[in-house]
């Protein structure tokens, strides 16, 4: 819903079909995939073991002889293939989804309004010709017809009619608009007539119709659809394999930039070649001496200009190969970004069903009531951590690998703890036990 109203100005009144809508918010929903399926992960992690405790199965399981760990095989190894999907949907679906939708959006933000005609006022969305209908019918009839032809620069010819009607054809050479006028006039410039410029009167030709046709191109109002050449070079929009490309290449173009920096620096701004000195015929001695003095007076002047416009291409060469070396670094956080994404969603997916499996297991509680909280609170840990690393990664505030592993390192150890806690069968979360150990602290205490 946020991805619909985010571009719902550039969808509404666009006369879009519904197979393409639906194909919009097809997309849409892959794309949220990796927010989604963790978060699934671990709510149904919850609820399961939750459940199992909850009617005491795990109890009998246990009893049995079979410990947590292998009663929770099956589901991780049926997990793990969920990871596996993960990083296939990721680093292969993913990417030709992003481009699809990217592409998608940019046909229909570009393409032209449906056209929807007002009565009583004059109505430029169409191309060429201005219209205005003073009455308007369900059957698209319409009564009380002026069209103004703007394809000549003077706009000296429109048209009134008594009624019309409006229709939609489409063939071969692709859909127009049939604009039947009846019972009207046509009025035209008379481009015969030899006017001057301050000629007063020009004159008009006048004809009467009983039923006029014009058909208007409507291909610019229908929806273009693109290859998407243009954004395919972008870093959601490429795999692994091409993201590691694109990252050595903004790499090496850092590397040559400084190396030609040093270079052109010594050659070009060390020392001017057309200097008025030569310094072949003057003597080191003499030149570190006083260079100044050894140059005419008239020339002088002419010299300070030279040394001055020199001194600012020698600074603002360093600046400009700053600029490009920062863009670059920056781009480049950006594709280290999408390079580590394709493994944390299923390094999440892992973690957070360890994590919501043994808590299953300890709370004792199934359903939709407090592991339904729990999940929410930690995912949203998880999802906030994963934002801020990977806003500071971009930025380069802080490591890419690091800012984008940040949610995975942080909640790691709280997944080893409760496994161990689980697999001791700890009443961690029950209310007697918690109560028990505050009342041992303060019994410490006293």
């Amino acid at each position: 819903m946020i991805w619909i109203w985010k571009y719902v100005d550039d969808l509404i009144g666009k006369g879009l079909e519904l197979s393409v809508l639906m194909e919009l918010i097809g997309y849409w929903s892959l794309w949220q995939i990796p927010m989604c399926l963790p978060l699934s992960i671990l709510l149904s992690s919850i609820m399961t073991f939750g459940k199992l405790a909850e009617s005491s199965e795990l109890t009998a399981i246990k009893s049995l002889g079979i410990s947590l760990q292998r009663a929770m095989f099956s589901l991780i190894v049926f997990n793990g293939l969920i990871a596996v999907g993960a990083f296939y949907f990721s680093n292969h679906v993913l990417p030709y989804t992003a481009l699809r939708m990217q592409t998608m959006i940019n046909d229909i933000t570009q393409k032209k309004p449906e056209l929807n005609i007002p009565e009583g006022v004059f109505y430029n969305g169409m191309d060429n010709y201005t219209i205005r209908i003073e009455k308007k019918y369900s059957d698209k009839t319409m009564r009380g017809v002026m069209l103004f032809d703007h394809r000549k620069e003077d706009n000296s010819s429109f048209i009134i009619a008594d009624s019309g009607k409006i229709e939609t054809i489409s063939d071969k050479r692709g859909k127009f608009m049939k604009l039947s006028l009846y019972k009207g006039h046509a009025f035209k410039e008379d481009q015969n007539t030899n006017n001057s410029p301050l000629s007063k009167a020009r004159p008009f030709l006048r004809s009467s119709f009983g039923e006029h046709i014009i058909y208007i191109d409507m291909s610019a109002y229908a929806l273009q659809q693109s290859d998407g050449s243009m954004f395919k070079g972008s870093s959601q929009m490429i795999n692994l394999r091409q993201l590691g490309i694109v990252i050595d290449s903004l790499k090496q173009d850092v590397l040559d930039r400084r190396v030609n920096l040093a270079k052109e620096l010594n050659e070009y701004y060390y020392f001017p070649k057309d200097s008025l000195i030569n310094v072949d015929t003057v003597h080191p001695y003499a030149m570190s001496k006083d260079v100044f003095s050894m140059i005419a007076k008239d020339s002088r002047e002419k010299v300070i200009q030279e040394a001055q416009q020199s001194v600012r291409s020698a600074q603002g060469y360093p600046n400009r190969s700053a600029t490009f070396e920062e863009e670059r670094t920056l781009n480049r956080y950006r594709y280290e970004v999408e390079w580590h994404k394709k493994y944390t969603l299923s390094f999440a997916c892992l973690i957070l069903f360890f994590i919501g499996a043994p808590f299953g297991a300890i709370v004792r509680k199934g359903g939709l009531g407090w592991p339904v909280v729990f999940a929410i609170l930690l995912f949203l840990i998880y999802y906030v951590l994963a934002i801020i690393g990977e806003k500071l990664g971009k930025k380069g505030s802080m490591d890419v690998g690091f800012g984008m592993w940040l949610s995975s390192i942080v909640l790691t150890p709280i997944g080893i703890f409760l496994s161990y806690k689980a697999t001791r069968d700890s009443k961690l979360f029950s209310r007697p036990a918690f109560f028990n150990k505050i009342a041992n602290v303060l019994k410490r205490k006293e």
